[in-house]
């Protein structure tokens, strides 16, 4: 059973949330027209694993998620201590499909948007340098920027070149310094992870060129809402964008969305292209297309959040009795992926080591610790083997299809999986 922890409820000026009730602004818009429609319980950081003798001084803050029904964004408003992520756990390189899409992201930057040999391409949290190394072997320009020490040395250690700093507007001021102004700027699944986004977009329109192109890769909100993936917030994730909330920052700076492609990573998100613009020019076909979508789908009307959370417990109720079920019939389960969306899965569906004895996760930095909230120990992959469980509770569902690949003999010799969402099923 999990360890003693610390709950420290978030108090506004009514006292805690945990009612429909606003948070004080939008990240994007700064609308004040905020509807907190899901409250997922106490949690404590999603990338926050612990070790053993650690678990009673764990800090547990309710997680609760709000929609801005101006522009759609998605968002919690808690903040995480400012220097959390100078220790980071999660890296990208452990997935397969994580190498192919940073090699093709590379390949397209270079073609697409890069004139002059000598071009900066900037990636903004860069981790562990996965798609610098991409970019840096077909001949462009690199840096980095992260604030995570332990996973940006992995990045330097590849010849990279990193400044190990958040990104706000002094660190553009610095960058440009030392390197000059960026022709591209990436931030791919960054953007989502940042409270003050005004400092971050100062930051950009100090490094960017005029001609420049900022891109972001980040789950959108329009599959969120449409596929129930509540599990895409957590305390480090603390937005989920629609393309209006992204429209009505970049207005702010001067910027303007000119081209958005859909992205299969993350159970959903969306690669956007802005660049400045020197006047007020017509919205895109592209981007109005997403703009109608976003408003049929109800991402700016309360009733539709309300149903939002009616069939989230549904689906919870729905998983909770196929677990318990299987127990019931003495089978064993295990969960697969010590990823950050498993963890607000777990805590929020009370799902512990009575169910999931262990999670295993091809992250060598997480063997050896245990899951936030939950305290379900993490171990090397090759643990199913040994176990030879009956299902694996798969809770990285987003690489459902590549984990099912890779545990092909576990799943020829009978075992079986269970993917959580959208739809709880058993395959």
């Amino acid at each position: 059973m999990p360890g003693k922890c610390t709950y420290e409820p978030q108090n506004h000026e009514s006292g805690n949330v945990m009612s429909e009730r606003a948070s004080d602004f939008c990240r994007c818009c700064e609308s004040q027209n905020m509807f907190m429609f899901l409250p997922l319980g106490p949690h404590g950081p999603a990338q926050g694993f612990l070790e053993k003798d650690k678990m009673d001084q764990e800090r547990l803050f309710d997680l609760n998620t709000h929609a801005c029904l101006h522009c759609g964004l998605i968002q919690v408003p808690n903040r995480l201590p400012p220097d959390f992520f100078r220790h980071y756990l999660w890296v990208p390189s452990t997935g397969a499909l994580a190498h192919v899409h940073f090699a093709e992201l590379a390949k397209a930057i270079k073609n697409r948007l890069l004139t002059e040999t000598n071009d900066l391409f900037v990636d903004i949290g860069c981790n562990d340098g996965l798609l610098l190394k991409s970019a840096h072997d077909i001949g462009i320009k690199t840096l980095g920027i992260d604030p995570a020490e332990n996973i940006g040395q992995i990045a330097k250690e590849k010849n990279l070149t990193v400044i190990s700093e958040y990104f706000n507007a002094e660190t553009a001021k610095v960058a440009l310094e030392q390197h000059g102004k960026a022709k591209v700027i990436t931030s791919n699944n960054t953007f989502n992870h940042i409270d003050n986004l005004h400092d971050f977009m100062d930051g950009i329109s100090i490094l960017l060129e005029r001609d420049g192109t900022f891109i972001v890769e980040v789950p959108q909100a329009l599959q969120y809402f449409n596929n129930l993936m509540f599990d895409n917030i957590y305390h480090e994730h603390v937005s989920v964008f629609s393309v209006k909330s992204l429209s009505e920052l970049y207005r702010g700076f001067g910027m303007e969305i000119y081209d958005i492609e859909p992205i299969d990573v993350q159970g959903g998100s969306m690669r956007v292209y802005a660049r400045f613009a020197d006047d007020e020019v017509a919205i895109p076909p592209r981007v109005q297309e997403w703009l109608e979508e976003e408003q049929k789908a109800g991402l700016l009307d309360a009733d539709a959040y309300r149903r939002f959370k009616t069939s989230v417990e549904e689906i919870r109720d729905e998983l909770l009795t196929i677990l318990e079920d299987l127990k019931a019939d003495g089978k064993s389960i295990i969960g697969y992926g010590a990823s950050a969306k498993g963890n607000t899965l777990l805590n929020y569906y009370g799902i512990g080591p009575e169910t999931l004895p262990i999670i295993v996760d091809k992250n060598t930095l997480k063997h050896g610790l245990y899951s936030p909230g939950m305290h379900i120990p993490v171990c090397p992959v090759e643990r199913i083997a040994e176990e030879k469980p009956n299902y694996i509770l798969i809770l990285a569902w987003n690489f459902a299809e590549e984990v099912m690949a890779q545990q092909a003999a576990y799943r020829s010799g009978g075992g079986k999986f269970i993917i959580p969402l959208p739809k709880p099923r058993v395959v």
